[in-house]
């Protein structure tokens, strides 16, 4: 016989017929369940809500939901997924801020694809409170848009040539007014060229969240400037040189991002030194 086993602890070892009879009334009083190797952790509490708000998010991945469908009534929607009225509110809330649902006064709660705006409400409401971190975006912009110029360049057809030429065309009729409209909409038709859906809404984020810094920082003394940047940038995506493009947006991206410092600048709340050091530490 090669042997028996006897789990002891954390530790297995063999038993040979030897030692068996004096082993075995030791193994049957100490008996090993599994639970002695587990470690018991707490359960995190899920409200309802929040398990509603997964389950139409599975609904909406599957195609249960799709863009444009109306939703159930909400004493209906409550009863097929067994929650009361109260938290399935709850749920529809939260997909709403998300972008995911739109609430028609007297007309019910359609579903939407998620744009720019509600994507960029967060941290519209971060750059507010915390203009500094509008920084950080401005970098991730620099990163992002001069490869999108590029695939443009790249992936460019006969309709974005058209795009891109009717943009240009309306910036220099807009220049007397100030550019801020026309210029967010150029970056757009440009990720629109570029043909991927997640960039344009990215930079539609984005555009949202600067949208207070840009209005302040742009005036109408540099438009000339832009669209000039903006003519460059162009040629290079017709001409299908995607370096140059890159070059180009890198190019106006840097002059652009140094007018938001300037005005995020302005933007920074003052020390206030009316008071002693002493005086202005909290306690």
């Amino acid at each position: 016989m090669g042997g028996a086993y006897c789990l002891t602890g954390l530790m297995v070892g063999p038993i040979t017929n030897l030692f068996l009879s004096s082993l075995l009334t030791s193994c049957s009083e100490s008996p090993f369940t599994p639970e002695d190797t587990l470690t018991a952790r707490p359960v995190k509490q899920v409200k309802i809500a929040d398990q509603v708000v997964g389950e139409l998010q599975d609904w909406l991945r599957n195609g249960e939901l799709t863009p444009g469908m109306r939703l159930p009534p909400e004493r209906e929607l409550a009863a097929r997924l067994g929650v009361s009225r109260t938290s399935l509110r709850d749920a529809l809330r939260q997909l709403e801020l998300l972008g995911h649902l739109d609430a028609r006064q007297g007309d019910g709660t359609y579903v939407r694809v998620p744009g720019g705006e509600a994507m960029s409400q967060p941290f519209r409401s971060l750059v507010k409170t915390w203009p500094q971190n509008a920084g950080d975006l401005l970098e991730f912009r620099m990163l992002l848009e001069p490869e999108v110029t590029a695939l443009a360049a790249q992936r460019l057809t006969p309709a974005g040539e058209q795009a891109l030429l009717g943009s240009l065309k309306r910036q220099r009729a807009s220049t007397a007014q100030g550019l801020t409209r026309e210029d967010a909409l150029f970056h757009g038709v440009l990720a629109q060229v570029a043909g991927n859906t997640v960039v344009l809404r990215v930079l539609e984020t984005l555009r949202g969240v600067l949208q207070g810094v840009r209005d302040t920082s742009l005036p109408a003394a540099g438009t000339e400037k832009t669209v000039s940047d903006h003519e460059r940038i162009v040629q290079a995506v017709l001409a299908r040189d995607q370096s140059g493009a890159r070059q180009a947006m890198r190019l106006h991206l840097e002059d652009v991002a140094d007018t938001y410092r300037r005005a995020l600048g302005r933007m920074q709340p003052t020390a206030d030194t009316s008071q002693p050091a002493a005086q202005k530490v909290s306690t």
